[in-house]
């Protein structure tokens, strides 16, 4: 069972939680569209000069790819679940890191979050390596990390593919500056079990152009929902390696919200005041409706499952004047537990606001760094010999960008 939880707003300031994970039949649905971008950028220190760069070099729109074929074999259920775990964990952690330093509605997605930090993992060595992995909750030694990334994937991803109704895009990719020597062992990781290859551009002497080249990417693999990823001045001369993870989720619901029942009605922010929004309505007024539902403490949540009956968002609603207290006890076994006592339940037609969400490109390296992972961004301390053979470079910014739309 993959449980990947992606907490995200609805209007106003109410905040939920919208797990990927197996689940047991149910009746509902809509439409959810939601695009995802992190961005990874690694840098050299300016005082230790450029690395094995090719002045000469031509192939700054050039694709390298290790020729290891990417790993198919089903990985044990057990590495799965482990890992699954630290990405629940992971994701309440982060939440709560974002919920204190960024104002409004929050969108984020750790899957993607965890998916680019683990091919910078690949790369990282002694206490670099452990604080990231130590940040991203991860439990799992060596390669089983990777192993285990690249099985969710797969699992993910050939479900949509076997599923109409169901859109599922995850690409990873690379950018290095030209002229750089990986070390072939990394570039084999990341075609092993990222499917990654190297894209390779002159930062040196085109930051700007590269950003853009960047971005134009990030724009065609999102349907162009997620548009300047990369704001001016993020990329610089000084850039070696550029690191990305883009996902493109497209969902039907298994059972469809009726459009003419669409109104625009009031609802009641956190701050109690009031705005108006179309909100959606699931089920004929006046009858009730099957739907997966629970409640336990200050909170209820229901289940929204999409086609193919694998894949839902959970919806988590706390109590009139409980959101502060049920945020800041949130945790994996709150969560966990909350979901366990979901049930099948009739009840009156359920509401749900009709929106689109577009974060701003967030950097989490502060975040981050709350997590324990400090080493990575020091140009002293970072240690990604496995990437370069070298410790002469540090991940400079760590930048997130997602988009949401909900509709019937």
């Amino acid at each position: 069972m993959f449980k990947a939880f992606y907490p995200f707003p609805e209007t106003g300031m109410i905040k939920t939680t919208k797990p990927f994970r197996d689940f047991r039949t149910k009746k509902i649905a809509l439409k959810l569209l939601s695009m995802i971008l992190l961005s990874i950028a690694i840098s050299c220190q300016q005082s230790d000069g450029p690395i094995n760069a090719d002045d000469d070099s031509d192939a700054s729109f050039s694709i390298s790819k290790s020729q290891t074929a990417r790993e198919t074999t089903p990985v044990p259920a057990c590495v799965l679940a482990e890992q699954t775990a630290s990405i629940n964990t992971f994701s309440l952690r982060m939440y709560q890191q974002l919920c204190s330093r960024e104002q409004g509605n929050i969108f984020f997605s750790p899957y993607s979050i965890v998916a680019a930090l683990g091919m910078t993992d690949a790369g990282a060595r002694g206490k670099t390596m452990d604080e990231i992995r130590e940040a991203l909750s991860v439990t799992l030694e060596g390669d089983s990390l990777h192993a285990a990334l690249n099985g969710l994937d797969l699992s993910l991803t050939g479900h949509t593919r076997s599923t109409d109704g169901i859109t599922l895009n995850v690409v990873n990719t690379t950018w290095v500056q030209t002229g750089m020597t990986f070390i072939p062992e990394y570039l084999d990781l990341l075609a092993r079990y990222y499917g990654a290859g190297v894209n390779l551009l002159d930062f040196g002497a085109e930051p700007e152009p590269s950003r853009i080249i960047i971005n134009t990417w990030v724009a065609d693999q999102t349907n162009q929902r997620i548009k300047d990823l990369l704001l001016p001045g993020t990329i610089s001369s000084a850039t070696m390696l550029v690191l990305t993870n883009a996902i493109y989720f497209l969902a039907d619901w298994l059972n469809q919200f009726d459009a003419g029942l669409t109104r625009d009605e009031n609802f009641t922010k956190l701050d109690s005041t009031v705005v108006s929004v179309p909100l959606m309505q699931l089920g004929e007024t006046g009858k009730m409706v099957t739907m997966m539902y629970g409640r336990q403490g200050n909170a209820c949540a229901i289940d929204l499952p999409y086609k193919g009956n694998r894949l839902c968002m959970t919806v988590i609603l706390p109590d009139n004047g409980a959101f502060d207290a049920f945020q800041s006890s949130l945790t994996v076994q709150n969560v966990t537990s909350l979901i366990g006592v979901l049930d099948s339940t009739d009840l009156p037609p359920v509401r749900l606001p009709k929106f689109k969400f577009t974060s701003g490109s967030i950097s989490l390296v502060t975040a981050l760094k709350a997590l324990g992972m400090t080493a990575a961004f020091s140009p002293g301390s970072a240690d990604f010999s496995g990437i370069f053979g070298t410790r002469n470079i540090y991940v400079s910014d760590v930048i997130h960008k997602a988009f949401i739309s909900v509709d019937e």
